[in-house]
């Protein structure tokens, strides 16, 4: 094995954009530039192409397997021969709780694992049943390390893995322009943003449809703008109709120059029930736009503060309190603009250098176990 040689591992990177895949990338290069020898596994297809920069330097394997049960086996030993064979010694897995192929693989070439959650912990309690939970938990023993994004997530593990817990934010990369939340545009319109994945589940995009809709007709120069990908795309577009406010709705496919939508904004709403480190509400933050979340999503309320950076609707997936917020945010532009400038300072602590050491020195340190 050799110690400078790793692998960065998700599932998919082909497919439309997501915060995990463009953590990956983004450490990929950053390692790059640490002298580090980078490969990055995932099982798309060969000659896929990955929808966020990929730097030149990292070798990419497409090891093109369907994620289906049947070839479990097949799988795991095609990506342990890939690890033996280009002497990985340490493989960072995003999103890994559940994917114990991967773990397999990497036990059978004495490769060192270190699970990057995505997500806080308290999904494992919306999303999973107690035997999902405890079989989660238990893969991510078989980890030498498990990297949370905040050091509130921490007690959410169990007692047992808090020894290999480290915390490392994403990286919040500072913007040379920042959005005017207080300055209509010059058609004298303004937008409600909100950015994410359109699921059913984590994201609540439906509720803030709804919750839009509820004050839609007191500011009738709003627009609400979404940006994104997923399953529940036509369900939004009926909501949206049915609340009668189709013409104010607008969604848009996920693009890599998001920064544009962050500077025609005026206010950004991320209503998901958790988030890990949320990339769209940092880098909103960042362009100087206030925000909006619910009080009690974890992931999402460590980044709002209350009266300062954004606004904190109470309880979690009520659409009556996210109207209430809305209709109050709406209603100020001297107040988001305060707030907007705040929140732009808040994010100020997530230096991508520092944040791209860290993860240098604890592959580094794990890589230190890894026999030559």
């Amino acid at each position: 094995m050799r110690k400078d040689s790793i692998a960065l591992y998700f599932h998919r990177l082909g497919t439309a954009g997501g915060g995990a895949q463009r953590m990956l990338c983004l450490l990929a290069e950053g390692l790059v530039m640490r002298k580090f020898n980078v490969h990055v596994v995932s099982w798309d297809q060969p000659g896929a192409t990955c929808f966020y920069r990929l730097s030149p330097d990292v070798t990419w394997h497409c090891l093109g397997f369907s994620a289906g049960a049947a070839n479990k086996l097949h799988r795991a030993r095609t990506l342990s021969k890939l690890l033996i064979e280009h002497g990985i010694g340490v493989l960072v897995g995003f999103v890994m709780s559940g994917d114990r192929t991967v773990f397999a693989a990497a036990k059978l070439s004495g490769t060192k694992v270190i699970a990057a959650e995505r997500n806080a912990p308290a999904m494992y309690h919306i999303r999973y049943s107690p035997l999902e939970r405890w079989l989660s938990f238990a893969s991510l023993h078989l980890a030498s390390r498990i990297v949370v994004q905040s050091v509130d997530f921490v007690r959410g593990y169990p007692a047992t893995l808090h020894k290999r817990i480290e915390v490392i934010p994403n990286p919040v990369f500072m913007p040379a322009r920042r959005a005017r939340p207080e300055q209509p545009s010059p058609e004298g319109r303004f937008t409600l943003l909100a950015v994410g994945r359109l699921d059913g589940v984590q994201k609540c995009l439906d509720k803030l449809v709804g919750a839009f809709a509820t004050v839609a007709e007191r500011h009738p120069t709003w627009d609400l703008v979404i940006v994104g990908d997923g399953p529940e795309e036509a369900a939004l577009r009926r909501l949206a109709a049915v609340k009668g406010i189709g013409e104010r709705v607008r969604l848009e496919n996920s693009t890599q120059n998001i920064c544009q939508a962050y500077l025609d904004a005026h206010l950004f709403a991320l209503p998901s029930r958790w988030e890990g480190f949320p990339n769209a509400l940092a880098e909103a933050l960042a362009h100087g736009l206030p925000a909006i979340g619910f009080r009690e999503a974890s992931g999402v309320a460590q980044f709002i503060t209350d009266g300062e950076t954004g606004w904190l609707a109470d309880g979690l997936a009520d659409e009556i309190t996210l109207a209430k917020v809305l209709d109050e945010a709406m209603a100020s532009n001297p107040e988001r603009a305060r707030r907007g400038a705040n929140a732009a300072r808040s994010m100020t602590g997530y230096t991508p250098e520092i944040q791209f050491e860290r993860w240098a020195i604890l592959i580094r340190s794990v890589a230190g176990g890894v026999n030559e």
